[in-house]
C-alpha cells in the first residue's frame, strides 16, 4: 500500500476546497494592507459589471433599497457577449481593489451584512 505525502495530500485538500468553492460561488474576501501589521480592511461596498471591471459596463442593483442583483439575464447578456460577469470588491481605507469572476452558474450576487454587522459580498 502507497502512502501518501505531504505534498499529494496538501494538493488533494486544495483541489477539494476550490470544488466547493466554486459549488458554493465567490465571496469578496478580507483585503490585507502591505504593512507589517498585516490589518484587514473591511469590506465598504462591491459592485457588479458583465465584462471586465476596465471597461466600465456597471450594472444596477434590482432596486434601491437592496444590493442585490438577479443574474439570469444578466449571465445570458454576458454569454452572448463571450465574456463573463465580475464583482469588485472595495474596501475601507485603501484604494486598492478585488475583482473576481462570478462563475457562469451563479444565480444572485448581494451585498449585506453578516450576523457580526461586518458587510459581505457573494455570488451563488
Amino acid at each position: 500500500m502507497k502512502l501518501w505525502n505531504k505534498r499529494t495530500l496538501f494538493t488533494v485538500a486544495v483541489l477539494s476546497f476550490v470544488r466547493i468553492a466554486q459549488a458554493d460561488g465567490i465571496q469578496c474576501p478580507q483585503f490585507p494592507s502591505a504593512n507589517a501589521n498585516m490589518k484587514q480592511h473591511a469590506l465598504a461596498d462591491a459592485s457588479l459589471f458583465v465584462g471586465p471591471p476596465n471597461e466600465r459596463v456597471e450594472l444596477m442593483p434590482d432596486t434601491d433599497k437592496d444590493t442585490v442583483w438577479t443574474l439570469a439575464d444578466y449571465q445570458d447578456e454576458a454569454r452572448q457577449h463571450t465574456t463573463s460577469l465580475y464583482i469588485v470588491c472595495r474596501y475601507k481605507n485603501t484604494r486598492q481593489t478585488v475583482g473576481l469572476m462570478v462563475p457562469a452558474t451563479a444565480q444572485k450576487c448581494a451585498v449585506s451584512y453578516d450576523q457580526y454587522n461586518n458587510l459581505i459580498a457573494r455570488c451563488q
